[in-house]
């Protein structure tokens, strides 16, 4: 069970959500899931109560957007040198590992650029 992310963008945290497999698209072969609440029940999402029918309307046609927006990595980049990585860390550049790549165990530093 998780939070659901919707509900709560919504104003209604702790809700809690879970996932039954329904079955397989034919066409595609990918599964189908529907969202299910604590009970058991199928999860409806819960959005703020408006005054008219119209904004009501608009809510829920803008709650069909994702609320979070992944940021894809364009670039990746090993170095050694801390200095080089310090330069890239102002420029924009995030950290993304490190590990001991040679005999004498000097670090290489991965390093991801997002969009």
């Amino acid at each position: 069970m998780q939070e659901c992310n919707r509900c709560k963008a919504a104003g209604y945290p702790n809700q809690l959500i879970g996932f039954d497999k329904v079955g397989e698209d034919p066409e595609t072969g990918k599964s189908r899931w529907k969202l299910i609440d604590e009970n058991g029940m199928e999860h409806t999402h819960k959005f703020l109560q408006t005054s008219s029918p119209q904004q009501a309307q608009i809510q829920m046609s803008n709650s069909n957007k994702p609320i979070f927006k992944r940021r894809s990595v364009i670039d990746i980049v090993t170095i050694t040198n801390i200095d080089e990585a310090r330069t890239l860390f102002a420029s924009g550049w995030e950290f993304y590992s490190s590990y001991p790549a040679t005999i004498a165990n000097i670090p290489h530093y991965v390093l991801v650029k997002r969009e």
